[in-house]
C-alpha cells in the first residue's frame, strides 16, 4: 500500500574524491627526457592560426558555468506574505484525498484519511509534526517527526520506526506545508503556470532532496496560507496528489498525538 509519507530515510554514502589517473607527470618544456637529453620546445614554430583553435577547442569542450538563478520579484513577494499568515500557526487539521498514480506498474489508486500538523518550540527551537490517519482503502497512520517515521498499521502490534539519518530530510518536507521561508533554501521556487497567486513550482536543489521527488507543485490558500494542494513528482515516475479540505487552524490536539505510544494496540 502506497503511503505519501511512507518514505526510506537512508544513510547517504559519502561521496569521495576521484581516484586520481595514473598519468605520466607533465614534463615541463626544455626537461630532461629519459635518454639524458632535453627535449627543447620550439614555441615560435607554432602556427598563431593553430594556437587560437586550440585555445577554441578547450573552450568548446569544457563545462558551461551555470548561471546563478535571480529571485523572481513575485515569487519573494508571496512567500514572504504566506510567512505573514502562518506566523501565529501551531496546528491545523484537514481532510485529506491521495491520487497515485504509478505508470511503471500502470496502477492508480485513491486513499482518504485525515491530516495533524503540529509546530511547537522544544529545547529552544521550532519542531514540526505531520500525522497521517489513513482511513480507505485501508487503515493506517504515518506520522513524520524531526527524528524519523513511524508507520503503523492494524496488523502491527508495535509501530514501525524508522530514524532520520539526515538533518535536513524533515525541513524538506515539512517545508512545503507550511514554511515558505524554508522553500527557498531547498527548492528553485517559480510560480505555477496557471495557478493562483500563491501557487509554486518546485525542483530540488540538492541530490538528497531529490531523492523525495523531482519536482513538485504546491497551492497554499490565500485566505489562510494554508496548503490546499500538494502534487509530486517522483524520479521513477509515480506522480503523488494529495488535496485537502475542510482546514481547522490552531485546533486542539491529543498531547500524545504524534508519540510512538499513541499507536501501540491497548490490551
Amino acid at each position: 500500500m502506497k503511503r505519501f509519507f511512507l518514505l526510506t530515510i537512508f544513510a547517504l554514502g559519502a561521496l569521495g574524491l576521484a581516484a586520481a589517473e595514473n598519468a605520466p607527470e607533465a614534463k615541463p618544456a626544455g626537461s630532461p627526457s629519459g635518454n639524458g637529453k632535453r627535449d627543447d620546445v620550439k614555441l615560435e614554430t607554432a602556427a598563431p592560426a593553430a594556437a587560437e583553435a586550440a585555445v577554441s577547442e578547450v573552450k568548446k569542450d569544457a563545462p558551461a558555468v551555470p548561471k546563478k538563478e535571480e529571485a523572481d520579484p513575485k515569487v519573494e513577494k508571496a512567500l514572504l506574505e504566506l510567512g505573514a499568515k502562518m506566523k501565529d500557526l501551531r496546528t491545523f487539521t484537514a481532510d485529506f484525498t491521495q491520487l497515485d498514480k504509478d505508470p511503471l506498474f500502470m496502477d492508480e489508486s485513491t486513499h482518504k484519511g485525515k491530516l495533524s500538523f503540529l509546530r511547537t518550540a522544544l529545547e529552544g527551537q521550532t519542531n514540526c509534526f505531520l500525522r497521517f490517519d489513513y482511513e480507505e482503502p485501508e487503515r493506517s497512520v504515518t506520522i513524520l517527526t524531526p527524528k524519523g517515521i513511524l508507520i503503523y498499521t492494524d496488523d502491527m502490534t508495535e509501530p514501525q520506526v524508522s530514524p532520520a539519518r539526515d538533518g535536513n530530510s524533515a525541513d524538506i518536507i515539512f517545508s512545503t506545508f507550511v514554511s515558505p521561508a524554508a522553500l527557498k533554501r531547498h527548492y528553485e521556487v517559480r510560480p505555477l503556470d496557471g495557478g493562483k497567486a500563491y501557487s509554486f513550482k518546485l525542483t530540488p536543489k540538492s541530490a538528497f532532496a531529490k531523492s523525495f521527488f523531482s519536482e513538485a507543485e504546491v497551492d497554499f490558500s490565500e485566505a489562510t496560507g494554508l496548503p490546499e494542494r500538494l502534487r509530486q513528482l517522483k524520479l521513477n515516475g509515480q506522480d503523488i496528489t494529495l488535496r485537502f479540505s475542510n482546514a481547522q487552524l490552531n485546533a486542539s490536539l491529543p498531547a500524545d498525538h504524534f508519540d510512538a505510544a499513541s499507536l501501540k494496540k491497548k490490551p
